[in-house]
């Protein structure tokens, strides 16, 4: 399975209101559209809404 990085900018905390962060790490995927899939379940479960997009690349 192919590993791709990603970089989300803008996440807006649905904990703390008015709070925004960022993430960046890699997981592996089948696809781009898969990572991007799985990266904003993961961030949502962790209670940030992205609010810009989410870059996927391929390493």
């Amino acid at each position: 399975m192919p590993k791709y990085s990603f970089t989300a900018e803008r996440l807006a905390d649905s904990l703390a209101p008015g709070e925004v962060t960022s993430a960046s790490g890699t997981l592996n995927a089948s696809s781009p559209q898969a990572a991007k899939d799985a990266v904003e379940r993961s961030l949502r479960s962790r209670g940030y809404e992205p609010t810009s997009s989410i870059t996927i690349t391929q390493k």
